[in-house]
């Protein structure tokens, strides 16, 4: 017996993140996905158990996807600054464009299978925060921050309070947060990387600190 066309795993795949985008989990079936992926519901056995297994599969080849946009991003950039400021607006942004797959079926899978799906977002939350420690720890040792940020804190801080942490917000609300995020994220960036007080009025601070010490 031939195994399978090797390309009839992509179709699938891609057929099924269509369908789980549009009509979220419980509404899409394996039927329709193999009439999409113009294939018999048997080949989707082949290659995926259940549907469940199908839908973690797809989540995770958009996720493979978002990090290789961003690699390619950050790596084109050509500043510290630019680096971080790709690295704030353009995933939040690529989730609500072109994962709406995690956000609209987030809350429909079977409660067996969230444990599964924790485990890919944890793998994917320390791939980000690493990402953002390497830009951080390349901007040290190139001496544009200073020696005690620790980028390993640095990069969690990031991903919980800007990259949603362990939030899941509304697919209705994708419009709205992606003008927030482009409205806002250079101005995070320049909080962090100058804050909001004055050079001066920081070293006048420092001064009178260290007259105070006894």
């Amino acid at each position: 017996m031939m195994n399978p066309v090797p390309d009839k795993k992509e179709r699938i795949l891609t057929a099924a993140t269509e369908l789980f985008s549009r009509w979220g989990y419980d509404k899409t079936s394996l039927d329709e996905v193999a009439a999409r992926a113009r294939i018999a519901k048997a080949t989707i056995y082949y290659y995926f158990p259940c549907k469940e297994q199908l839908f973690i599969a797809a989540f995770s080849a958009k996720a493979e996807e978002l990090f290789a946009k961003l690699d390619e991003e950050i790596a084109s950039a050509s500043s510290f600054e630019d680096k971080l400021s790709c690295f704030l607006r353009l995933p939040m942004i690529y989730v609500f464009k072109h994962m709406p797959i995690l956000i609209e079926a987030i809350h429909q899978m079977p409660t067996d299978y969230l444990g599964n799906l924790d485990e890919y977002r944890d793998n994917y939350r320390n791939q980000m925060n690493a990402l953002l420690a390497g830009i951080l720890d390349n901007a040290r040792s190139a001496g544009i921050i200073n020696e005690w940020v620790d980028s390993q804190r640095f990069s969690k801080l990031i991903s919980d309070w800007f990259m949603l942490g362990d939030s899941w917000i509304d697919i209705q609300e994708k419009d709205k947060i992606i003008r927030r995020i482009e409205r806002d994220h250079e101005l995070i960036v320049q909080l962090l990387l100058y804050g909001i007080i004055k050079p001066s009025v920081k070293d006048s601070a420092r001064r009178n600190s260290d007259g105070a010490k006894p």
